[in-house]
């Protein structure tokens, strides 16, 4: 069953698929008659989840080209170009504009023009030749629960070149939210960057009414995350089905690509019912989910030989179509879940498994758990596929997919960086050396520059910095971090029904701030009973909660946990946007508390941390809708800090 958490009421994400559409539609209309859409390669996931082709075909579009490639020869009465605003990227739209001159062209710059886009088009000659405006693809409905603020890559542009510019595109995403179900009447957060995005909020909304505005009635608040407070949960391997396959295979556009060369994609958006059953379970629910859905089809095709009448052979004949498209969709997932399941059967796998749970677990590394990552270093593959990073910059992904995971540096980095953050000042410095030696050796000296991105980002800091610098998020010594799991009660021996399923027992940091914030109790562990009195008393048994008020949501502040958050990086803050008397819970009407709670994640967030989030919604009875600038995995994070030749 999904545990989007829909049933709890809340806004209808979906409203945004619409205005996005109508909005494209506006564009394309500008030109008259048929035309050709050359598309960033970068936008090409977020339009699928946007517009169908059948509808661009609709307003005129004959073609689809990309940016890299250009129409060409092929004959077109005029172009629309759709393309982020990077200086290379408007160069080449302007060499394809000069390229075909005398037809109608526009171009629009994702996510918002600029004075930048206007000066390069000019500098190239053609900004007369071309309709100049913006798409705001900045809110992109990827589920019920789940909006993407499309800005990858942005943990990086904050922490390592130090460009903030991002921050306003989030800022102008979460505005349309709210432009749609009025202000969030609370900004609660951790980390710099989450408070820089609330300062930006206020500031947009003082801009836009004076400071006044409607309040929402569907979010009681939105929770700012900044990926920073937490480098561990991206670096450790998701075991829930979509994580996996995020592992083993990557996700974009919507799509796992699988078969030869990963000409074969398979769906995993939210229309498809097979995936939505499975993709929060933990993956060794999976084949049994799988088992009974494959079950009760075969009794609804056995059903035929009992329609009787033709009433019943007409209703059977129209559900035909819905069951063969489910049928191939069982085909395609359990063909995708063998394959997960030889990679996880591996002994690799297992070993790595093993060496983040001891890490997360705050225990040394035993002489095996040294020796397989020496063994890694060692046979490091400089050419290896990556799943979850751009295919633009590797080869194919091989089919089918291996069954032990490749030793590409982005594999052997992510145990690199768990040692060195979970390890702190027990990290020596003649240990970093021989990595910096290995990795240099293996991959190529060009990743001193690689080594010094994971160094500025607080990954991967040489022993004698490990404070961190100024400017980078000061990863916490070995010390805080114990101090953070045995508060907040990360690593749990049954996680039967916790949070902590998607990985394996441990909890990812920032949803249990989310569940502190809701003062649920799962938060709480004999080792932390100073905190039990901030924790409100929820029943945590489904069968008694079903009798109960639903909880969950923001019910208290940080006060009282002021020692385990100086322990995680950055600020924290808590912003009410709506009079005292509008946020009081004893001051509403029984059942008038919002229905959602916005949690948005400033540089990111796991597939993993979805599914948990979702679990956090059935067990609280409360529904928590997903803001973030990308859906990642390890690899998606590190790579752009990776310097590639």
């Amino acid at each position: 069953m999904s545990l989007d958490g829909t049933a709890t009421g809340g806004p209808k994400l979906l409203q945004l698929k619409g205005l996005l559409r109508a909005e494209l539609i506006a564009i394309l209309d500008t030109i008259r008659g048929a035309k050709a859409l050359v598309l960033d390669r970068d936008l090409s996931g977020a339009l699928s989840a946007v517009v169908e082709f059948a509808v661009l075909k609709e307003h005129g579009v004959e073609k689809i080209f990309l940016l890299e490639t250009g129409v060409g020869d092929a004959p077109v009465q005029g172009v629309v170009y759709l393309v982020q605003g990077q200086v290379g990227k408007l160069r080449a739209v302007a060499a394809q504009v000069r390229a075909l001159s005398g037809i109608e062209q526009a171009v629009q710059v994702v996510p918002r023009r600029t004075l930048l886009s206007e000066r390069v088009l000019e500098e190239e000659g053609v900004l007369g030749d071309v309709r100049l405006g913006e798409f705001r693809l900045d809110a992109v409905p990827l589920a019920e629960d789940v909006v993407s603020l499309e800005q990858p890559g942005l943990f990086k542009a904050l922490y390592v070149d130090g460009d903030f510019s991002g921050i306003a595109g989030i800022a102008r995403g979460l505005m349309r939210l709210q432009g749609l179900w009025g202000f969030f009447p609370r900004l609660v957060g951790k980390g710099d960057y989450a408070q820089v995005l609330a300062q930006s909020l206020k500031r947009l909304r003082a801009e836009a009414t004076g400071g006044a505005g409607a309040m929402s009635s569907m979010f009681d608040a939105a929770v700012l995350l900044d990926r920073a407070a937490d480098l561990t949960t991206p670096l450790l391997t998701q075991l829930t089905y979509e994580g996996l396959l995020s592992e083993v295979f990557g996700i974009a556009g919507g799509a796992v690509a699988a078969g030869e060369g990963g000409r074969s994609r398979v769906s995993v958006r939210g229309d498809d019912a097979v995936y939505t059953a499975i993709r929060d379970a933990g993956f060794a629910d999976v084949g049994a989910a799988l088992s009974a859905m494959t079950q009760q089809l075969q009794t609804t095709y056995e059903s035929r030989h009992s329609a009787r009448t033709v009433q019943e052979i007409r209703r059977f004949v129209g559900r035909l179509g819905g069951l063969q498209a489910e049928h191939q969709a069982l085909k395609a997932h359990v063909a995708l879940a063998e394959a997960v399941q030889k990679r996880t059967q591996t002994d690799d796998f297992a070993a790595t498994l093993e060496i983040e749970q001891t890490l997360v677990g705050g225990d040394d590394l035993h002489a095996g758990q040294r020796a397989h990552i020496e063994r890694m270093l060692a046979l490091g593959d400089p050419h290896a596929h990556v799943p979850g990073v751009s295919s633009e910059r590797q080869a194919p992904a091989p089919a089918p997919a291996p069954a032990a995971a490749p030793n590409s540096l982005h594999k052997i980095l992510r145990l690199l960086c768990l040692c060195a953050l979970w390890r702190g000042a027990a990290l020596k410095q003649k240990q970093y050396d021989a990595w910096y030696d290995e990795i240099t050796a293996a991959f190529g000296h060009h990743h001193a520059i690689t080594l010094a991105n994971l160094a500025r980002a607080g990954l991967l800091a040489p022993p004698a910095r490990s404070s961190g610098a100024a400017s980078a998020p000061a990863s916490a010594p070995a010390s805080g971090l114990g101090f953070v799991r045995r508060a907040l009660n990360l690593v749990v021996a049954d996680d039967a029904d916790d949070v902590a399923y998607a990985y394996a027992g441990y909890v990812p940091l920032l949803v249990r701030l989310v569940q502190v914030l809701a003062q649920d109790p799962a938060v709480h562990s004999p080792a932390s009973s100073r905190y039990a009195a901030l924790l409100r008393p929820l029943e945590r048994t489904r069968s008694s909660r079903e009798t109960q008020q639903p909880g969950g949501g923001v019910r208290g502040g940080w006060a009282g946990w002021e020692d385990v958050l100086a322990a995680v990086p950055g600020a924290s803050f808590d912003e009410p946007q709506a009079p005292p008397s509008a946020l009081g819970r004893s001051e509403r009407a029984l059942g008038e508390k919002p229905p959602a709670t916005l949690v948005v994640f400033v540089g990111g967030c796991t597939s993993a941390e979805i599914s948990a989030l979702r679990r956090l919604s059935q067990l609280h009875g409360h529904r928590y809708v997903v803001a973030t600038t990308e859906v990642l995995n390890g690899n998606a994070l590190l790579d752009p800090l990776i310097h590639h030749k």
